[in-house]
C-alpha cells in the first residue's frame, strides 16, 4: 500500500513529467530549423543526481519502474538494501512542423522534402546516435474522426518512409502514430493550418 508520503512524491514526479514535456516541445512551423537546431534539441544531456536522495527511500520499487523517456539516478532502500532507480527529469524531447502534403493527401510535396532535409541529416548524425524516435501525424478538425485518423497515420508513415529511404535511418529506431484531430497545437483554432503539423519525439535510447 501508498502511504501519504509516498503519494506526494509520485504526484510531484507526475507535476515536474508534465511541466518538463511542454518546455521540451518547440514548434517551428513552415520554416524547418537547422540541422544544428534540430541536434542541440535532441542530444541527451549529461545525466546529474540531486545532492540528497534521502526523501525517495521509502517509495516502493514496484513504484519505481523503468519508464522510457525518463533519466535515471540511484538510490538505495535503506530497508531491503536494494539499489532503486529514481525518475528525475523527462529525456522526451519534441519537434513540430507544418510538413506540407497535398490536400487530403499523404504525398509529400517537393517543399515538404526541403523541409525535411535538416530532420534527416540531424537524425543520421553521430551526435544523435542510437536514438529512437516517434513520428506523429496531427491534422485539424475538418472531417470525421476516422478520416482525419487514418491521413494523420499515412501522413506520418509518408515522413518515415523518407527519412529511412534517403538518409539510412534504421527503420526499427522510428515507430509512427496518428494522432488525428486530437493534441491540437492552436486549440484556440481549430481549423487553423497550424494544426496540420508532424511532431517528432525523441524517445532516447
Amino acid at each position: 500500500m501508498i502511504n501519504m508520503a509516498q503519494m506526494v512524491i509520485l504526484t510531484l514526479f507526475s507535476c515536474l513529467l508534465i511541466a518538463n514535456a511542454w518546455a521540451e516541445d518547440k514548434n517551428f512551423g513552415k520554416t524547418p530549423p537547422t540541422t544544428s537546431e534540430v541536434i542541440e534539441h535532441f542530444k541527451q544531456p549529461a545525466d546529474t543526481a540531486p545532492a540528497d536522495t534521502d526523501d525517495y527511500q521509502d517509495v516502493p520499487e514496484s513504484e519505481l519502474q523503468n519508464v522510457r523517456g525518463l533519466r535515471k539516478i540511484s538510490s538505495t532502500d535503506k530497508t531491503t538494501g536494494k539499489k532503486v532507480e529514481l525518475p528525475t527529469t523527462l529525456a522526451e524531447k519534441a519537434i513540430s512542423m507544418e510538413i506540407l502534403f497535398d490536400y487530403n493527401s499523404a504525398t509529400l510535396t517537393e517543399q515538404a522534402k526541403t523541409q525535411l532535409e535538416p530532420i534527416g541529416r540531424a537524425l543520421a548524425s553521430g551526435d544523435l546516435y542510437g536514438l529512437h524516435y516517434r513520428i506523429e501525424g496531427h491534422t485539424d478538425i475538418v472531417g470525421s474522426d476516422d478520416f482525419n485518423h487514418d491521413l494523420s497515420q499515412r501522413r506520418a508513415e509518408a515522413v518515415k518512409k523518407y527519412l529511412t529511404e534517403h538518409y539510412a535511418i534504421p527503420a526499427a529506431s522510428i515507430q509512427i502514430e496518428g494522432k488525428g484531430k486530437h493534441d491540437l497545437a492552436d486549440a484556440a483554432n481549430p481549423t487553423s493550418e497550424a494544426n496540420r503539423r508532424v511532431r517528432i519525439v525523441s524517445l532516447g535510447k
